[in-house]
C-alpha cells in the first residue's frame, strides 16, 4: 500500500511539474497590465513570440537562452556549441510546446554562388509548414499552395517543403532583360542589378508583382508574374516601391513609393498615382482603400476619402509621433502605435485601433514602464508584444480579441 502510495505521489508531482511548464508558457493575466480605453482587462498572454507566415507563433530569444548560448562558446575557438531549438506555441493552452524540425536545401546560382538554406518545419494540417526564425532569407506563403517563395540576394526560389526542394521561380532572362548581364557602375564599382524581390500575392495566389532592376525605369521596375502560366510582363514606368500596402479585387496593388500610393492594374499592365503626399521621405502612410491616413506631427492627422475627396480630422495631439501602421484585413481599421516618451521610460508606447469609415478610435495602453513591440492582427486577436525598458530579450504577448474592442468618438 506504501508502495502504490508512494508511486501515486511520484506520479502526481511529475504531473503538476508538466503542467506548470505548459501552463508557463500560455496563462490568463491575474494581475492584467492591459487597460482599454482605461479600463483594466484580462487577457491571454505568454511569453514573447512572433508570427509565422502560416500564423504559427514561434518563440522569442529570451535573456536566458541567450546566456545558455554564450555560455557554450568554446574558449579556444570561439565556436557556440549550444543552438537554441526553434519551438512553436499555440494560444490553445490544451496545445504543448512543439520543436521543430529542419531539412537543408541546395541551389546553384551561377559557378561561383550556391546557397545551402535550412527551413525548420512542423507537421500541421497534415503538411510540412515552414517557421524560420532569425534566418539570412525572406519567407513568402503562396496562397491556396503549400509552397513558399524564398528572396535571398535579390533572387527568388520557389520552395516545397514536401520534396525539401528549391527551384528558380523567376524567369532569369525574359523580354530581352537578364539577372545576369544588367549591371550598374556607382562610384566606379559594378554592382549586379536586383532580379526580384518584394513579391506580394493576391488572395487567390494567381499574380505575384515583384520589383526588379532588370530593365530601366521606362519600362518599370514593378513586374507582374501569372503564377498560373508563369509569363512575366513589366508594368511601363514604374518607380521604386518600398511595400505593398494592399490588394483589391485580385487584381489591383497598392504600392508605397516615396511619399505616394500608386494602383497598379496586374490585368492591363497600368499604373497610375492615386495619392501624394507630396514628401519622397514619408514612410509611413496608413491604406485601406478608399481611404489613406497621413500622420502629421502637429497632431492635424488626416483621413483622406479617395473616393469623394472628403477630409476628416483625426485628433492624436496628445501624441508624440506616429511610429507604426498596420491594416487589418478585410476591415477598415488600423492598428496605430504611437511614441509617449516620459520620465519613466522614454521608449513608451501607447496603440491605437482606429475605423477609418467612422474615425472612431479604441486606445490600448501599458504601464509607463513598458514599451510595444509588436501590434497586429492574429486571427481573431490583436497582437501585442510588450517589455520593460531595456528588457527587450524579456518580451509578453498579449492576445486581445477583437470582440472585447470597444470603439469610442
Amino acid at each position: 500500500m506504501k508502495r502504490i502510495y508512494k508511486h501515486g505521489m511520484v506520479f502526481l508531482v511529475f504531473t503538476l511539474l508538466l503542467l506548470t511548464m505548459i501552463i508557463g508558457y500560455i496563462s490568463t493575466s491575474s494581475e492584467s497590465i492591459i487597460s482599454i480605453n482605461g479600463d483594466s482587462i484580462d487577457s491571454v498572454n505568454m511569453q514573447g513570440v512572433k508570427c509565422s507566415v502560416d500564423d504559427n507563433l514561434i518563440k522569442l530569444k529570451t535573456e536566458h537562452d541567450i546566456e545558455l548560448i554564450e555560455n557554450s562558446r568554446d574558449p579556444i575557438t570561439g565556436n557556440l556549441t549550444y543552438r537554441l531549438p526553434v519551438t512553436v506555441l499555440s494560444i490553445d493552452n490544451k496545445t504543448e510546446p512543439v520543436i521543430a524540425d529542419s531539412f537543408i536545401s541546395s541551389i546553384k546560382i551561377n559557378e561561383a554562388t550556391e546557397y545551402e538554406l535550412e527551413f525548420p518545419y512542423i507537421i500541421k494540417d497534415g503538411r510540412k509548414q515552414i517557421v524560420s526564425y532569425e534566418a539570412d532569407y525572406s519567407l513568402i506563403k503562396i496562397p491556396n499552395m503549400n509552397k513558399y517563395v524564398v528572396e535571398k540576394g535579390g533572387v527568388m526560389f520557389l520552395l516545397d517543403p514536401e520534396t525539401e526542394s528549391m527551384q528558380f521561380y523567376c524567369l532569369p532572362e525574359v523580354m530581352g532583360y537578364s539577372q545576369y548581364r544588367n549591371t550598374r557602375i556607382i562610384n566606379g564599382i559594378e554592382h549586379a542589378q536586383v532580379w526580384a524581390i518584394r513579391a506580394s500575392f493576391n488572395e487567390d495566389g494567381t499574380r505575384m508583382i515583384y520589383y526588379t532592376e532588370r530593365a530601366t525605369e521606362e519600362i518599370g521596375n514593378v513586374w507582374v508574374k501569372d503564377t498560373v502560366t508563369g509569363e512575366e510582363k513589366p508594368v511601363p514606368n514604374t518607380p521604386v516601391y518600398t511595400k505593398v500596402l494592399q490588394w483589391r479585387e485580385n487584381r489591383y496593388a497598392y504600392l508605397l513609393s516615396f511619399g505616394k500610393i500608386i494602383e497598379i492594374d496586374t490585368v492591363e499592365l497600368s499604373s497610375k498615382t492615386i495619392y501624394d503626399a507630396e514628401d519622397q521621405g514619408r514612410n509611413t502612410l496608413g491604406f485601406i482603400y478608399p481611404y489613406v491616413f497621413v500622420p502629421i506631427s502637429d497632431g492635424e492627422t488626416q483621413i483622406i476619402n479617395l473616393t469623394n475627396s472628403k477630409i476628416n480630422v483625426f485628433n492624436d495631439k496628445d501624441y508624440h509621433r506616429c511610429i507604426d501602421i498596420c491594416s487589418v484585413p478585410n476591415t477598415y481599421l488600423l492598428l496605430l502605435r504611437y511614441s509617449c516618451p516620459n520620465s519613466i521610460n522614454m521608449g513608451h508606447d501607447e496603440a491605437v485601433v482606429l475605423d477609418l469609415s467612422t474615425g472612431e478610435k479604441c486606445v490600448i495602453s501599458i504601464p509607463d514602464e513598458y514599451s510595444i513591440s509588436v501590434f497586429a492582427p492574429y486571427r481573431d486577436y490583436i497582437r501585442l508584444n510588450i517589455c520593460k525598458t531595456g528588457a527587450v530579450y524579456n518580451q509578453m504577448t498579449y492576445f486581445i480579441p477583437f470582440a472585447d474592442i470597444d470603439f469610442v468618438d
